[in-house]
């Protein structure tokens, strides 16, 4: 019985929720996109740099930016925004660590949706290229 009504509830919640957006990995050149200005780095917490860190200092994967007991990482981005300024699709740069990239991506994620970064007032819709930049020793 409790499936029964577990299953209408689900999609009810589901429809009720917004979209989110596709998170891909990829390689490419972005140079040529708009550059989208930081704002602030809100969504960028000591925890997610603590956990990328991790992750390369456990050998779970050679990250960029990785030397010894230090992670200096500097990567750029392309995110896609809607017609209504959402953001639909984001793209991060291959780092062979499907680990790191799923923790940077999911934080791009809060800090783009978070407005951690702005888009020319002018044009809120199509493809962007963001940085992001943290060092982390410890």
């Amino acid at each position: 019985m409790n499936r029964i009504l577990a299953a209408p509830l689900f999609l009810a919640l589901a429809a009720a929720s917004p979209s989110q957006p596709v998170v891909q990995v990829a390689t490419g050149d972005w140079s040529q996109l708009p550059q989208l200005q930081p704002v602030s780095y809100d969504h960028l917490s000591m925890a997610i740099m603590t956990k990328v860190y991790q992750i390369g200092r456990e050998h779970r994967c050679r990250l960029p930016g990785q030397s010894g007991n230090r992670i200096d990482m500097s990567i750029s981005f392309a995110a896609q925004f809607s017609p209504d300024g959402q953001l639909t699709r984001l793209l991060v740069p291959a780092m062979n660590c499907p680990e790191a990239e799923s923790w940077i991506g999911g934080t791009l994620v809060k800090s783009l949706q978070g407005g951690d970064f702005r888009r020319p007032v002018n044009n809120p819709e199509g493809w962007y290229r963001g940085d992001l930049s943290f060092y982390y020793e410890g």
